[in-house]
């Protein structure tokens, strides 16, 4: 009875992955072994094509991706990145925030008196 549960979900083709996601397999930033790391970088895409354009998200994946392979894939302080997927989320929530000019930088006016 398990075979068969089995056999029905193994049968299925799965979904292509988003253009994004496979140009980061392309320029070997990710590794195409596991679907399931290739499908967390689909969702990614697909949530932040809602509020960003196209052109704007492969702007700052470009950057990140080209920056993280120049330093060989170690953070700013050196350390080996042990999460790929999710330094490159924070990464590129930041920088399309910043690209857009969408982080307040009110409190470098505060005052302390």
């Amino acid at each position: 009875m398990k075979d068969i549960k089995i056999d029905r979900y193994i049968d299925k083709t799965l979904p292509k992955h988003h253009y994004i996601t496979l140009e980061l397999v392309r320029r070997e930033f990710i590794s195409s072994e596991s679907d399931f790391d290739l499908y967390l970088y689909d969702a990614l895409f697909e949530e932040l094509l809602l509020r960003y354009d196209f052109k704007t998200i492969i702007v700052a994946v470009n950057y990140i991706a080209t920056k993280v392979k120049n330093q060989k894939f170690l953070d700013e302080e050196g350390a080996k990145i042990e999460n790929l997927y999710a330094y490159f989320r924070t990464s590129i929530t930041f920088n399309l925030r910043k690209i857009t000019n969408q982080i307040d930088f009110d409190w470098l006016n505060d005052d302390y008196d």
